[in-house]
């Protein structure tokens, strides 16, 4: 009967530092996981975007979830907050676009949403808007 309860003792222990392992990462996720957004003009451009809820050089940057946009890293020291350089194509779809890419820092994780905007084509110069572009009737 000893025995018994010796093996039981150490199945449950076994089984409690199986599900305590190092790959569970839901608390790093809820706790230093941030969403952020920027918005950018519809020209093609490259733009230095600063995060506020990193520092230092981030340390892995997913692929942007469109071709439109690339994202690098800017090194920064580890008291600066995380910069990273964002350049975009010219938006000429005639409708606001939009893109996500991953920063992982230590210990934090940005989710960055780009919002690129549209440009009246009947007049370039004029400012950006979140109204469809003009196309004259046929």
């Amino acid at each position: 009967m000893n025995k018994v309860k010796i093996w039981t003792v150490a199945v449950i222990a076994a089984l409690g530092l199986t599900a305590c392992s190092n790959e569970d990462n839901s608390y790093r996720e809820r706790y230093f996981t941030f969403e952020e957004t920027v918005s950018l003009a519809s020209t093609a451009g490259k733009y230095t975007i600063s995060l506020q809820n990193a520092k230092g050089t981030a340390d892995e940057i997913s692929e942007v979830s469109d071709a439109w946009a690339t994202v690098a890293p800017v090194a920064t020291d580890g008291s600066e907050k995380t910069m990273i350089e964002v350049t975009v194509e010219e938006n000429t779809t005639g409708a606001p676009r939009q893109a996500t890419v991953t920063v992982k820092t230590n210990p934090n994780t940005v989710v960055l949403t780009i919002n690129q905007g549209i440009t009246n084509v009947n007049d370039p110069n004029e400012e950006e808007t979140d109204q469809p572009a003009f196309a004259a009737a046929k």
